[in-house]
């Protein structure tokens, strides 16, 4: 009987070890599957192939006769990408380029000269952060998925970005109360000289 007992004791210890070893392994099972998904999530997102053309070879044929201007590094295949746009165009609120960002993106922004303004006198603004009495005159920027759409580029220059969602096409706006007579022609240096020696308007966008 003694006997009998012990084997039954002997038997609920190894049970009883059997689930308190196997315990930790099945915690460590379930905790460990959050950092696999997360990265199979990064993977998905690195293998994302980001050394392809930004820029079609053909440009738009509205934004030629406007007179838009790219760098060669803006036509660059592989990353890093260096690209300046010159003379924008400032004769409407919003127009889109045919650059484009892809998710991963990591993008810097540099921006700056003058703009012809149009009317009387020394007409020409600053493009970044323009002297103005009426808070007008304003670059804008957007870089879709990262930055606000249609931001002043006085809050986006310098500061870096990452583009998530789906990435898309860059925008460039201007702030104005009349377009027609805006552009690059009969440069002067500027209300309150804010012009004098300065370049045509330009931004510079960097990809890495």
């Amino acid at each position: 009987m003694r006997k009998r007992m012990m084997a039954v004791i002997a038997v609920a210890a190894l049970t009883t070890g059997a689930a308190a070893s196997t315990a930790p392994l099945a915690s460590a099972a379930a905790t460990g599957s959050a950092p696999a998904a997360a990265a199979q999530a990064s993977h998905r997102a690195s293998s994302v192939n980001r050394d392809v053309t930004r820029v079609p070879t053909a440009l738009s044929a509205a934004l030629s006769a406007a007179g838009v201007r790219y760098s060669p590094g803006c036509s660059s295949t592989t990353l890093p990408i260096d690209c300046t746009i010159s003379e924008p165009v400032v004769t409407q609120h919003e127009t889109t380029y045919p650059f484009s960002f892809l998710p991963g993106d990591h993008v810097t922004v540099t921006a700056g000269g003058c703009v012809q303004t149009g009317g009387r006198g020394l007409t020409w603004k600053r493009y970044v952060d323009p002297a103005s009495d009426g808070d007008l005159y304003h670059g804008l920027i957007t870089v879709p998925g990262a930055t606000g759409d249609l931001q002043r580029l006085v809050n986006v220059v310098g500061r870096p970005y990452v583009v998530g969602g789906r990435g898309g096409s860059l925008k460039l706006g201007y702030e104005d109360d009349g377009y027609s007579d805006n552009g690059y022609t009969a440069h002067d240096d500027g209300t309150g000289n804010q012009c004098l020696n300065s370049v045509n308007a330009f931004v510079r966008i960097v990809v890495s």
